[in-house]
């Protein structure tokens, strides 16, 4: 059993402990045996904005987003994660508050770590410490992104990033044809339209055979001409 390495005043600093832990799966694998292991059902809400960061969260098993509220009381989804992801980064690494809410949207396993437990290994741990890094900047980068799609993209192209992104974010198979298990309102607030407004939206591409909608599933037909919606609107607003 793999044992924690704790840091104390007593230890000298110039030569600390050499940590046993070379990578994140074998950090993992220590929280589980330490016992912080969550299970939450849908709809639960695992921290809510404003709140004072104390963990972020591995996800073992479910699906998770983060969102934000505006003063209309409009939702804004800014992150969606799956198992493998890691959320809650942010506001833990500036020792402040949770910028955004976190709400399970399929039951979940989660892995609860502490800043502690997390500034220990990095401290100790360059190869961690890198692979932490990593993760985080590649998480800024996709909220930038989202965030200059929202401001300027069209609503068609909203739609189409929305549903794409959803795409490969829950396809690790890749399957040509796939199902999005995602509701209507948290597509919207993917997207940031109105439900009204993608409802048309689908619809539309409903027509145009590039999606069908079967009980409520939307079914991806063809993602090649998602890309195509997006990348074209690209060109148009350049000429």
């Amino acid at each position: 059993m793999m044992k924690k390495v704790m840091i104390t005043e007593d230890m000298d600093s110039e030569n600390p402990p050499i940590n046993p832990l070379s990578t994140i799966d074998e950090f993992i694998k220590m929280q589980l045996e330490d016992g912080n292991l969550l299970h939450a059902k849908k709809k639960r809400i695992i921290y809510n904005e404003g709140k004072s960061a104390s963990a972020i969260f591995y996800i073992l098993h479910g699906k998770v987003k983060t969102s934000k509220w505006n003063e209309d009381g409009k939702e804004l989804i800014t992150g969606l994660y799956k198992e493998g992801d890691f959320f809650g980064f942010h506001a833990l690494m500036q020792g402040g508050r949770y910028r955004e809410t976190a709400e399970v949207i399929e039951e979940a396993d989660l892995v609860a770590i502490s800043r502690d437990d997390l500034s220990m290994l990095c401290q100790h741990n360059t190869t961690f410490l890198l692979d932490i890094i990593q993760i985080l900047t590649s998480n800024i980068a996709d909220k930038q992104e989202q965030m200059l799609r929202m401001a300027y993209s069209s609503l068609r192209k909203k739609v189409g990033e929305a549903l794409l992104l959803t795409y490969q974010k829950y396809n690790p198979s890749k399957a040509i044809e796939f199902s999005l298990n995602i509701s209507r309102c948290n597509l919207a607030a993917l997207a940031g339209v109105a439900k009204e407004s993608l409802i048309r939206t689908l619809s539309d591409l409903r027509d145009e055979r590039i999606i069908n909608i079967q009980d409520g599933k939307i079914i991806i037909l063809d993602h090649h001409k998602l890309e195509r919606i997006i990348y074209s609107d690209d060109i148009r607003s350049q000429e």
